[in-house]
């Protein structure tokens, strides 16, 4: 099991709420659909007593995040990150550049232009790509960057009624969506 990824990916979401949101001391619940745990920690669990099972078993020990707790609710895992956690993330993680920018334009600009959003992208790295999404998706297009070290995540865009909103997917849940 991949503990490390999930680790990751947890203080990922952590930080983007927090840049998002801001910072509080408080407990903060993840949820995650079996099949995207099983493409983090690299495991087959086919459902979710079995996706417990084996996080109960391997995150018996206090992580960097605290001491988790998971638990199931309509075949998804809730994933308990308890206050000290939080304030790990807030004093421990750095503040990515890209994704700090990225935020801001949404916070301050409702309606931001595929054309804004894309200026930020090409200023970290000239080669990201940018794809319209197919008929019927719930989003309008997809961009992520050609190299994965400046950001991992498939930024999912949608415009609609004067407002321009984003989704954040693993390459493996943006895979899914298609």
């Amino acid at each position: 099991m991949n503990r490390k990824c999930l680790i990751k990916n947890m203080t990922d979401q952590v930080k983007e709420a927090q840049l998002k949101l801001g910072y509080a001391p408080e407990t903060v619940r993840l949820y995650y659909p079996v099949a995207s745990l099983n493409e983090i920690l690299g495991t087959s669990a086919r459902n979710a007593q079995e996706m417990l099972t084996l996080l109960n078993g391997d995150f018996e020990e206090k992580t960097e995040l605290g001491k988790l707790k998971f638990s199931s609710h309509a075949e998804r895992i809730e994933i308990s990150i308890p206050p000290e956690g939080a304030k790990w993330v807030h004093e421990h993680v750095e503040t990515p550049a890209f994704l700090k920018e990225l935020i801001e334009l949404f916070q301050t600009k409702h309606a931001c232009t595929l054309e804004e959003i894309c200026e930020i992208f090409k200023k970290y790295d000239p080669e990201y790509i940018c794809e319209k999404m197919p008929a019927g998706s719930d989003f309008d297009y997809a961009i992520h960057f050609h190299n994965a070290e400046h950001d991992e995540y498939y930024y999912c865009i949608h415009m609609e009624m004067g407002h321009t909103i984003y989704h954040r997917f693993t390459e493996a849940d943006y895979l899914a969506l298609l």
